[in-house]
């Protein structure tokens, strides 16, 4: 990979996570997302936290290992972003399964419908990736696997989110 090759990627992952925060911002201020949570749900979302930090910590500590035992994999920045991926995913269904990933003032409609288009996008970038034939570089998994992973894991979170809807409903007509 060149230099040009590497400024150019530079520059489209900070435009990316511009882009980002600028709709986080955007959400935030037409009320979409309102982290408004009450006790209970602090409670849990702490607990939420600390599984996901710990499951980080894990994961890094795997991933480190798996470098010193097959040797380089994956590149730096996709390693690291994996393990991210795995720490949110323990984090979102702790608070998915706590009743305590969606605030009060959200409406989960809304939100699960901008994680249907997230996965959407995502995986249909990382297929257009897997397709160039992108996605391993010299027997090294590149960072074009990022899109896949965030569309599977915000799929995941979303299924698990659902099934814990239709379950909780259940319960609840049961009752």
């Amino acid at each position: 990979m060149g230099a040009e090759e590497r400024i150019g990627i530079a520059v489209g992952l900070t435009v990316g996570l511009a882009l980002g925060l600028l709709v986080l911002a955007a959400l935030f201020r037409k009320k979409i997302l309102d982290f408004t949570f009450d006790e209970r749900q602090e409670r849990a979302r702490g607990v939420a936290f600390k599984y996901g930090f710990f499951t980080l910590m894990g994961s890094v500590f795997v991933y480190g290992a798996s470098e010193l035992a097959v040797g380089r994999w994956c590149d730096a920045l996709t390693g690291g972003c994996l393990c991210i991926a795995v720490g949110t995913v323990v984090f979102a269904i702790t608070c998915i399964l706590k009743d305590a990933y969606l605030g009060l003032r959200e409406r989960p409609r809304l939100v699960m419908t901008m994680f249907v288009l997230l996965s959407l996008v995502n995986l249909g970038l990382g297929a257009v990736q897997a397709a160039n034939g992108n996605l391993v570089e010299d027997g090294i998994l590149t960072f074009r696997v990022i899109n896949l992973v965030v569309g599977a894991i915000t799929l995941v979170i979303l299924i698990i989110y659902i099934v814990n809807f239709l379950l909780y409903r259940r319960e609840e007509e049961a009752e």
